[in-house]
């Protein structure tokens, strides 16, 4: 299966088809960590907290919630009423093996799990922006129309994903 494959089988599947599984997602961050006042080294360890796995193909999932910046900084994230925002990685795996990453930044204290735009724009590529739509529709708010709208994005016709990082 190639990635366009994989990314076409999600982005039209129904919500209905997917099972959510929430912490231990056994997807893992496990780093050392030394110096500070602690004389000894520790370990911390951080995880996805939510495994979306596709029903109709159990070699498809989406591991979420792996954070990346806690206090998320950009203007169409934390013009909300609740001006917290921060970000969490988006695993995209076919047979557990993650094969792209993307962005996903919860905005107004977590009310809704937003796409990063393209740099220096607005604009959110159509099927990202139906896929992330699926995923509020399994596991957010149902807000997601709403946030997006209210956060200033667009959808776009472009190719996704790009090589851009977001």
């Amino acid at each position: 299966m190639t990635l366009e494959e994989l990314l076409s089988k999600i982005e039209n599947s129904d919500p209905s088809e997917w099972t959510s599984i929430d912490r231990p997602t056994f997807a893992q961050d496990v780093q050392q960590v030394s110096g500070g006042r602690s004389p000894v080294p520790w370990v911390e360890i951080e995880e996805h907290h939510s495994l979306l796995v596709l029903r109709t193909d159990l070699r498809i999932s989406i591991a979420l919630g792996l954070p990346h910046v806690e206090d998320f900084q950009e203007e169409w994230a934390t013009k909300f009423a609740d001006r917290k925002a921060s970000s969490s990685w988006v695993d995209f795996r076919y047979n557990g093996v993650p094969v792209l990453r993307k962005l996903r930044v919860l905005v107004d204290g977590a009310r809704a799990g937003l796409p990063v735009p393209r740099y220096g724009t607005m604009e959110i590529p159509e099927r990202q922006y139906t896929i992330w739509a699926l995923i509020d529709a399994v596991i957010g708010s149902g807000n997601f129309y709403d946030y997006f709208k209210r956060a200033g994005l667009e959808t776009v016709s472009a190719y996704w994903p790009s090589a851009e990082r977001s």
